[in-house]
């Protein structure tokens, strides 16, 4: 019994890759929550449920007994379970509640598990890699489950939605983006932040397959087919995942290694740099002609540009959650019609949002550890390995959503936990001080998830009844569905999130659906007294105008929406026309 939060510990690392992975960008849409219990255990959970599962965790381990952290441990948990939820505050002030909140959620689930992981790796050292190798028993179950989905998975989702669509189910567009999209793992999370898990796995994966081998006979064989083993397996499904940045991030770690070790002749150096270039240029070949080209670089490259601008007006306290969508689609010079909510950049998002002070605080985040293991990173060590998992971490948090995906936020953090153990057990003056410190953050970090997952999801449910009862996904689900009225599930999640303007836009859709017009321009309206960038409800009341014969009033309504979103298709007048 005293070792339950151990073994409950050791089994959510192997849960994390596989249950934890989804993204979690999305604020404005309903998450997926079966009926029965029994089909959770086959569904990704909601990201936003680890606060609960890492917070009631964190808090059984601090009743099982006295625990204590060094001062690095402590440092590093909390800049990564307290932090970074400081750096979200400032962007609340401008921002959307609801998309703070989430942040806030997603973060301190994250850091709940990193302070749970910190903990029991000092009072149980002798778990370090075993901590480690149920990391790697979830990416290997998780890779295992990518070929499934690329070979099996995908075909019968896109029948089963074929089908729906011939019963009259309607499909979005961006739902029929992602199943027409051949990258693995593209209809239920991204697959950019599924090839960062895998390039951490690949590089723990070498590192434990060594170790393992020793206990095998030949030792020196074992080594070599262990470590084949992780490189077919997550090297094949990184391949899948069709990630450009899978390809610059080894590249750039590898060009930091080869600068950094002493020793290496300058001939080499001058090789490696060579080399480097025409694995880039390969890779751009192979885009352009073979994968997904490079207009997103492009528009990658935008994403800096509307960041840096927002930063310029907003040195303090950022454009507040959600505004950096909001400028990026009025001043976007991209062609791309994509609609970013992020710059996917973790500083850039922080320093465009919440200030520059935020953006500096989570570019400590990232670089602290890497600082404590630098010394490490040629040693062979296990910190050694964590240090190379860190690296390239952190280079891909500067190109994608990483961390909106906790999942990928607790195992790294987790793993840098592990490696800075210190060596010794410390003997200071200020130990006594620092326990009272690190018990106090436990318990916030711990009832902050708890309380953050509770609030986030039971507003998603509310607002996911109410989206699936005017969008049934299914025939089942509208029969069910139909004995709650539209009105009640809509005040139902306007208690949960009275800010959201996704609320009264999904009611007024479903006024106009109904023949209702009138009723459906007084919830566009409260759309945008909640929201007025909305372009969406502009564009909406501008066709409400027209079916009344006021084309004048129509297109001014909807020059409105093309302002806010001037490279949209959708809120053209051509578009207003031909949609009616």
């Amino acid at each position: 019994m005293k070792k339950l939060p151990l073994y409950l510990f050791t089994l959510l690392l192997v849960l994390l890759p596989l249950k934890f992975g989804g993204l979690a960008v999305m604020t404005e849409a309903g998450g997926f929550y079966p009926e029965n219990g029994f089909d959770w255990l086959f569904i990704t959970w909601p990201p936003h449920s680890l606060g609960y599962f890492g917070g009631g965790l964190l808090l059984l381990i601090l009743l099982s007994g006295n625990w204590h952290l060094s001062r690095r441990e402590s440092l590093l948990v909390g800049l990564w379970s307290l932090g970074s939820v400081l750096a979200v505050l400032p962007g609340m002030f401008r921002g959307e509640m609801v998309i703070a909140l989430g942040e806030i959620s997603l973060l301190f689930g994250a850091g709940s598990v990193i302070f749970s992981g910190a903990l029991l790796a000092e009072k149980y050292p002798q778990w370090v890699e075993k901590f480690a190798a149920a990391i790697i028993v979830g990416g290997v179950l998780t890779a295992f489950y990518g070929w499934h989905q690329h070979i099996f998975a995908l075909d019968e989702m896109r029948n089963f939605v074929a089908e729906q669509e011939a019963a009259g189910i309607p499909l979005s567009d961006g739902m029929r983006l992602k199943l027409t999209d051949p990258r693995i793992y593209s209809t239920l999370a991204s697959s950019n932040t599924l090839a960062s898990m895998l390039m951490i796995m690949l590089i723990l994966g070498w590192y434990l397959g060594g170790k393992w081998s020793v206990h095998v006979t030949p030792p020196v064989g074992a080594k070599y087919a262990f470590r084949l083993f992780f490189v077919i397996l997550f090297v094949s499904v990184l391949v899948l995942t069709r990630s450009r940045s899978a390809l610059f991030c080894p590249l750039a770690a590898g060009m930091i290694a080869l600068f950094s070790c002493p020793g290496i002749r300058r001939s080499w150096r001058l090789a490696g740099i060579i080399l480097g270039a025409l694995v880039v240029a390969a890779g751009i070949l192979f885009a352009v002609h073979f994968g997904r080209g490079m207009a997103s670089m492009g528009e990658r490259a935008d994403y800096l540009r509307s960041s840096a601008v927002l930063c310029m007006k907003y040195p303090l306290a950022g454009a507040g959650w959600g505004g950096f969508f909001r400028a990026h689609m009025q001043m976007k010079q991209s062609p791309v019609m994509e609609s970013a909510r992020d710059p996917h950049n973790v500083v850039a998002s922080f320093a465009s949002q919440c200030g520059v002070v935020s953006g500096v605080m989570m570019l400590a985040v990232l670089l602290m550890p890497l600082a404590v293991l630098w010394k490490k990173r040629f040693d062979g060590s296990f910190p050694c390995a964590v240090f190379w998992c860190g690296t390239i971490f952190t280079l891909h948090s500067l190109m994608d959503c990483d961390w909106q995906v906790p999942a990928l936020v607790a195992i790294m953090g987790v793993l840098y936990a592990l490696a800075i153990l210190p060596q010794e057990p410390e003997d200071d003056g200020g130990g006594k001080w620092r326990r009272q410190l690190n018990r106090m953050a436990a318990v916030i970090v711990a009832a902050g998830g708890i309380w953050s997952s509770y609030w986030y999801i039971s507003g998603d449910k509310a607002l996911s009844m109410l989206m699936d009862r005017v969008h049934p996904p299914t025939p089942e689900a509208a029969a069910a569905l139909s004995v709650y009225p539209v009105e009640l599930l809509a005040e139902k999640a306007a208690s949960w999130r009275p800010e959201s303007a996704v609320i009264p836009m999904t009611l007024g859709d479903w006024y106009f659906r109904t023949g209702s017009p009138e009723l459906a321009e007084k919830s566009y309206q409260q759309a945008l007294q909640l929201d007025p960038a909305r372009p969406a409800a502009f564009a909406r009341l501008a066709r409400i105008a027209l079916l009344r014969g006021d084309r004048e009033n129509a297109e001014k309504l909807m020059l409105k929406a093309h302002a806010l979103f001037p490279k949209s298709a959708n809120y053209t007048i051509t578009a207003l026309y031909e949609n009616n």
